[in-house]
Parts: structure tokens; C-alpha cells; sequence
């Protein structure tokens, strides 16, 4: 029968003990040693991945290697010995020299493999010369006299490093008085390394034991990696990359480890998982969280908190459903839990929470303290650059921000809610030219919107009672508004620079000759020229339009009978909105009007 316990871990994949005899009444007769009937042959086999080699049973401080019974240990006192390959093939079939106690790194004599009777084809059985060892016992599974787990080969040689006679005299073939082998300073190595005989299973024998008593051991194993590198797996306390694993301690015992899924130093408030191995735990093996001595959880493989405290103790106890295992209820490893305090992270606020597009009246300060680092966030984002104690928001949203101390422990503070209301547009359209002679104007017209208010401004100053859409500009200054919405968000608008500076045309400004008259005026550009002298014959009017600038728009000739001149003058099409003067030169004397364009 075969009790493995399947762990597998990197390259070594579990210990298989494997009831290879039990004795029965004729096997004591005819053995060489004292030979209790009912006593059980067990095998030890170090189970690897394929390509990985045995190389050492160790013992070390920390990491004992122990292999017991309750009865003494089996030696044969024919041909025993304390190693496998001590022993002659020749001498296989006499008495019990094959229920001899050894240590091996794979044989079974000097040039056989011992191999799993399972494994064995059955193929050149081992015939006992004796007439013994034909016993069938039910619990042992496949009898020697079918599957003998004995096949030809090359092993490699035992070597014991640091162990002495007296270390191995458990085993030793003059001796049954043995049942305990430890070191703590020794090892039972295969210097070259050795794989197993069946590639594809890689399975090592390392012991042969035979005992009435009740065994059990601990080992620690050395393998060695296909690319040469060094795995070691203990029984109890790893450090650093040793592997624990439950298959290395027989009977089964039961055992169980935590790991966070943090490290051990965190900061408060952080919700910490601890997650619990077992090791021959069983089918349903039941769990109980303790924190600082106190039960806490539920009876699962996780347990959950976020509200630490520095210095809490977690571990966990696992009772196995496995019968009779050892170590059960198993106490897991301690996790000592390094707490870090949160910072303090407030908000202050200076100015209004709600103003008008344009303007940062509002200053937010986060609190003070040595080493304080800042981000602030709008809403879940974090503001680019905005990494000092101080933030000024100019759009809508929630404010926070997050305060790291020394420890890199965060917290983020209250939120404190912006709103920053639309200012209005301010524009201003001049219905006209901006430059014009004395006694002229412009219209100014700012933007419309629903509900909107205005105040028209000369330079900086308001302008009485303009309070309007439209505002008429008659003397040089630069205008503005001032435009208001229903939020009372105002906006002001860029400036208008109106010249009031005409330059003198041939005496136009002084010279003006009642008799010449213009209409309708103002007119979209359709006007009647009228003028009335008797002293003047019939003739020819030589008609100009000229801006304020002095220069010349527009020309036309009209005639003009019996001292009388009535022209319809169409300019719309020819000229902009504006002030104009109108001349009409008949006969060398020059009649001027002035003329508006709308």
C-alpha cells in the first residue's frame, strides 16, 4: 500500500511511503535478527519532477532530521548494512537481508534500483532461497513474489557527510536495540545527484525501514534543478526560499501557514486579507482566525479587516477532518501588524463658494504639518500641477484633497462644493463710421440677451443715465459697456475709440450756402439736391460726396435750367453708413450741405 502525500511544490512533488511487507510467522523463523512476525517493511521515495535530481536527506540547527519507531528497527545480522549499496546482489535471496533498515539515493543493492512495486514489470523477481517472504498480506498491497520492486541498474553511492558510526548504529547490521536516527549535523547525500530509474516518474528511494513499532519521521531534502541551481524543502521552520511541506513529516501532520496580501507595515484604515494554507488539512478542514488571542472570522481560508491596530497578532488555527494526523489542530505562523496613522486632511475656505466666470475669489488652504506632501482632486481627478497647500478652483465641481504624511499613509479631506456662474459676452457694433466731424455721432450698439443690463463707460467712468442697448456717440472718448445677466455677472466689453477731428475741405466746414439744400436726411442714400438763383443761367452742377476725411466718394454732373437745380442723387449703393458733406460747384461758385447716411 502507498501513502503519498501529494504537495507539489517547484521540483520536488511529494514523499511516497509505500508498505512494501509485513512479516508473518514464517519469515521470523527463517530471519537472521530478530524478526517480530506482524513487523512492516516500509520504503521511503523522494517523488520529483522529471530532470530534477536527489541530492542530500540533510539534518541542520533548526532543521532535524529525525526518522523513529515505537519498536526497535530490523537489522539483519547475515549480510545487513547501513546503506543499500553495501549490499551484494548475490545476497537478495538469503533469509531477510531484503527486510533489512538502510539508507539509499536509489538502490536496492550494489546493482539494483529500488523501484515502487507498482512500477515493476514483474520481470526477474527475486526468489528467496529461504523459502520465506511469500507472504500476501492485503495491506501491503502487490507480494514480493509478483512485483519484488527490484530491477537491474547502475545506482549512484550513498555518502554520509558529518554522520558517525554511532549516528548510524540504528541501522547498523549487529544491532537491533535501535529506534531513533537524528542529526541536526549530517546528511545522507549522492554527491553526483540522482534520478530516479523510471524518467518519467523520477522517484528516488532513500530509505528502507522495518519495524513492528508505529514510524515516523521528519526530513529535510536537497534537489537539484535541471539548470543546476539548489531547492530545499524542510519539515518545519523555512526561512528565506526554503519550501515547507507536509509530505516531509510522517504520520501526516497537519499544518498551516498565513500570508497578507500586504506587506506588514501598513497604513490605518487599509483593509488587509490574511489567507491561510493548509497543509493535510483534509477535505473540510476547519478554520479559526484569532486576533491578539481572540477569535475573530469565520470559518474560511480568508479572513478580512481594515481597521488594524499597530501591533495587532493575527494567526490562524486549522483543525484537519484527516484521521489520527499528527499536530492537529495546527497553529499557524504570527503576523505582527506594523500600523502607520493616517495625516489629518482638512479643507479651509476663504471667499465666496459661488461666483461669477473670470474671477478666483475663492482661496482653499489644506491643513499644515511637517512633511506633508498635497494633490488636489476635482471630483475623483486630480488637478495637474496643483500640488501646494493652497488651490484657487475657477470652474464648477467638488474640491478635495490629498494629504500624504512620511509614511506614505494618505487620507483625503472633506470636499467642499464650486460653483461658478456663466458671465454674459460684451460686445459692442458701431452702426457707423468712428470718425466724424463736430456736431456728428455714431451709434453704439452692445450685444442683446435675455435679460441683460448694461452701463456705457467713457474712459473708466459710467456715463449717466446710459443704461440702454444702443448708446450715441457724439464726443471723442473710448466707449465700453458694462453688460450685467440675471446671475449679476457682469462683463466688460473692449473699447470703441471714437475721433471727432474733421479737417477743413476747401472752407466746407465755414462756408455752407443756405440756398442748397439736401432731403430727406438722413436717407438710406436716395437724396434730392435743391437750389434756387435766379442770377445763374442754365447750366451744369458738378456734384461730390466726401467723407470726413476729405476725401471724394462719390461724383456725379446734374443740369440745372433757369437758376433752378433739382437733382435725385441715388449713393446708397456707392457709399457706407456715415456723415458726409455734399457739394454741388456751379459756375465756379462751390454750394456745400452736409448729408447722413443710415
Amino acid at each position: 500500500m502507498l501513502s503519498a502525500f501529494a504537495m507539489a511544490q517547484n521540483g520536488l512533488e511529494n514523499i511516497i511511503v509505500e508498505k512494501y511487507y509485513v512479516s508473518n510467522a514464517a519469515d521470523s523463523a527463517g530471519s537472521i535478527g530478530a524478526l517480530p512476525v506482524g513487523s512492516v517493511t516500509y520504503r521511503i521515495y523522494v517523488d520529483m519532477l522529471p530532470g530534477y535530481k536527489f541530492q542530500a536527506l540533510y539534518g541542520v540547527p533548526g532543521h532535524e532530521l529525525r526518522i523513529a519507531s515505537t519498536a526497535p528497527f530490523f537489522n539483519n545480522e547475515d549480510r545487513g548494512t547501513t546503506n543499500a549499496n553495501g549490499i551484494a546482489n548475490s545476497r537478495l535471496p538469503n533469509n531477510t537481508v531484503m527486510l533489512d533498515s538502510w539508507f539509499s539515493v536509489g538502490a536496492a543493492s550494489t546493482a539494483n534500483f529500488g523501484i515502487l512495486k507498482s512500477e515493476d514489470n514483474g520481470v526477474n523477481n527475486i526468489v528467496n532461497a529461504n523459502g520465506i517472504l511469500h507472504n500476501n498480506d492485503p495491506s501491503a498491497g502487490i507480494p514480493l513474489t509478483t512485483q519484488d520492486g527490484v530491477i537491474a541498474g547502475t545506482p549512484q553511492a550513498v555518502t554520509f557527510v558529518g554522520l558517525t558510526a554511532t549516528d548510524l548504529s540504528v541501522f547498523d547490521a549487529t544491532s537491533n536495540a535501535g529506534s531513533l536516527f537524528t542529526t541536526s549535523n549530517g546528511s545522507i547525500a549522492s554527491l553526483n545527484g540522482s534520478l530516479g530509474p523510471v524518467a518519467a516518474t523520477n522517484k528516488v528511494l532513500v530509505a528502507q525501514l522495518t519495524t513492528k513499532g508505529a514510524l515516523s519521521f521528519k526530513l529535510n531534502v536537497q534537489i537539484g534543478t535541471p539548470t543546476g541551481s539548489v531547492q530545499n524543502f524542510v519539515a518545519e521552520n523555512p526561512t528565506g526560499s526554503e519550501v515547507l511541506m507536509g509530505s516531509l513529516t510522517y504520520p501526516a501532520t497537519a499544518m498551516v501557514t498565513i500570508a497578507s496580501n500586504t506587506s506588514a507595515t501598513i497604513c490605518s484604515g487599509t483593509n488587509v486579507t490574511f489567507t491561510a494554507t493548509p497543509i493535510n488539512g483534509g477535505t473540510a478542514p476547519v478554520y479559526q482566525w484569532k486576533k491578539n488571542g481572540v477569535n475573530v472570522g469565520t470559518n474560511s481560508p480568508t479572513y478580512s479587516n481594515a481597521a488594524l491596530a499597530n501591533n495587532d497578532q493575527i494567526k490562524c488555527v486549522m483543525t484537519s477532518n484527516l484521521a489520527g494526523v499528527a499536530g492537529n489542530p495546527a497553529t499557524s505562523n504570527t503576523i505582527i501588524m506594523q500600523v502607520n496613522p493616517l495625516p489629518t486632511a482638512t479643507i479651509t475656505s476663504a471667499g465666496p463658494t459661488t461666483f461669477c466666470s473670470g474671477l478666483k475669489p475663492l482661496t482653499l488652504t489644506a491643513n499644515s504639518g511637517t512633511g506633508l506632501t498635497y494633490a488636489w482632486r476635482k471630483g475623483t481627478s486630480y488637478v495637474a500641477n496643483a500640488t501646494a497647500s493652497t488651490y484657487l478652483p475657477s470652474t464648477t465641481g467638488s474640491y478635495t484633497v490629498r494629504v500624504t504624511n512620511t509614511n506614505g499613509c494618505t487620507k483625503i479631506s472633506n470636499a467642499v462644493a464650486v460653483t461658478v456662474l456663466a458671465a454674459p459676452a460684451a460686445t459692442i457694433t458701431a452702426s457707423g463710421s468712428l470718425t466724424f466731424c463736430a456736431g456728428d455721432s455714431v451709434i453704439l450698439q452692445a450685444n442683446s440677451g435675455t435679460g441683460y443690463t448694461y452701463q456705457w463707460k467713457s474712459g473708466t467712468a459710467n456715463i449717466t443715465g446710459a443704461t440702454s442697448q444702443n448708446y450715441t456717440a457724439k464726443t471723442a472718448a473710448t466707449y465700453k459697456v458694462l453688460v450685467t445677466n440675471p446671475n449679476s455677472c457682469t462683463k466688460l466689453s473692449a473699447g470703441k475709440k471714437v475721433v471727432v477731428n474733421c479737417r477743413t475741405v476747401e472752407g466746407l466746414e465755414n462756408n455752407f450756402v443756405s440756398e442748397l439744400s439736401v432731403y430727406p436726411n438722413p436717407s438710406n442714400g436716395s437724396f434730392i439736391l435743391s437750389l434756387n438763383n435766379e442770377e445763374f443761367a442754365d447750366g451744369t452742377a458738378h456734384i461730390q460726396i466726401i467723407n470726413s476725411l476729405g476725401q471724394t466718394v462719390y461724383t456725379s454732373n446734374a443740369e440745372f435750367a433757369n437758376g433752378e437745380l433739382n437733382y435725385k442723387m441715388d449713393a446708397g449703393a456707392a457709399i457706407a453708413k456715415g456723415f458726409y458733406f455734399v457739394r454741388a460747384e456751379i459756375n465756379g461758385i462751390i454750394y456745400n450741405s452736409r448729408l447722413v447716411m443710415e
